[in-house]
């Protein structure tokens, strides 16, 4: 990218050279037969002239590349320069290395919290499904936090122990009866707007309770004056692609509970997957009208059972299970397994998966849950 800026610099510079010669030559022509007194030069004075001005292009042409040469940074340099570490979530460059702690957030997901913000921005995201045929977002956000989050809403079981195993700061709106008794005996760094209400904001486009909102002003002091945090590779992060016996797989259809649906539509040119909702007629869109894309997509099977005559659902995340992986194209099937709170998937083979760098959304599906592709 930066080699391209130098030499569009460049090429604008001899562009500008060339159209200003040029443009002398033809006054100097213009001038040169209006002029009928003025005695001609004869075909030797011209050839001179000629010689002269390629001359002088030829020199001009020579200080610019020399300039050039002299301003363009190494390859080398730029990378180095640019990019001194990668996001242990996403695998992706960043400037400089970040001792910050990441931040997890409950964020809605019913017709009346769409389109979202703040999930485009975020390293990985999970899809759990709640109570009513609703699913609910839990987006992890390293280094920085977006200017807009949400809407957030209240927290199960599942997103606190998800957050407490990134060691996140967690941002939620209330809880079920068992995410309050979870929070309450686990040393769980977090956020509830019902008492922590100056970290939050309600938006006055939107009805309660769909418009609960959090971001980068209100959050910023808090954050730093959090303790330093320095974290590991979230997942092993593909150097060589060199996958034998796998099974194409671009268009990939999520079936959860009701009438809802997750759909995710192979893009071939930026390898990366498109989100829709129910149909492709329904491109999953955030508040800024972009559509989501995710780089990997991880299809996580948990028991589950419901628990109380509010339909709330036991999601079971500690006793493994099966997994799929799609990336590049195809699908790769595996498992997982939880081992004091840290999740792992494995391929068929029992070794760690590889992913692509980039965004991961991480489907929590029931056992059983139609997955075609």
């Amino acid at each position: 990218m930066m080699n391209n800026f130098w030499g569009e610099k460049m090429k604008s510079k001899l562009y500008f050279l060339l159209i200003l010669l040029l443009s002398a030559l033809l006054i100097f022509t213009a001038c040169s037969s209006e002029e009928g007194e003025q005695p001609q030069q004869s075909e030797e004075e011209v050839s001179q002239q000629e010689d002269l001005n390629q001359e002088e292009l030829e020199e001009e042409i020579k200080k610019i590349e020399e300039e050039y040469e002299a301003e363009t940074p190494e390859e080398d340099e730029i990378i180095e320069s640019s990019y001194n570490a990668v996001s242990p979530f996403t695998g992706l460059p960043i400037k400089e290395n970040f001792y910050k702690r990441a931040v997890a957030v409950s964020i809605e997901n019913s017709p009346a919290a769409r389109p979202q913000s703040g999930l485009k921005e975020a390293e990985i995201v999970y899809e759990f499904m709640l109570e009513g045929g609703i699913t609910r977002f839990l987006a992890i956000f390293w280094p920085e936090v977006p200017e807009k989050i949400g809407p957030i809403r209240s927290a199960r079981p599942a997103l606190v122990k998800t957050a407490q195993s990134y060691d996140a700061v967690f941002l939620h709106a209330g809880a079920s009866p068992d995410g309050f008794a979870i929070l309450a005996v686990n040393d769980i760094l977090h956020l509830d707007q019902l008492y922590k209400s100056q970290y939050f904001w309600r938006s006055s486009k939107r009805r309660a309770p769909h418009n609960l909102y959090s971001g980068e002003e209100l959050l910023k002091n808090y954050l730093d004056n959090l303790a330093e945090k320095e974290y590991p590779e979230q997942f092993n992060f593909l150097t060589a692609s060199v996958v034998s016996n796998f099974e194409k797989a671009e268009n990939i259809s999520v079936d959860y509970w009701g009438s809802y649906e997750v759909i995710y539509e192979y893009n071939s040119l930026e390898n990366n997957y498109l989100r829709y909702l129910n149909s492709r007629d329904n491109p999953h869109l955030v508040e800024s009208g972009e559509q989501l894309k995710a780089k990997n997509i991880i299809v996580q099977y948990v028991k589950t059972s419901t628990k109380d005559n509010q339909g709330r659902q036991d999601i079971d995340i500690k006793s493994g299970g099966e997994m799929k992986l799609f990336r590049d194209g195809m699908v790769i099937e595996g498992s997982w397994e939880n081992n004091d709170n840290q999740i792992t998937y494995l391929n068929a083979a029992g070794e760690e998966i590889e992913i692509n760098r980039g965004q991961t959304w991480i489907q929590v599906v029931p056992n059983g849950t139609e997955v075609t592709y």
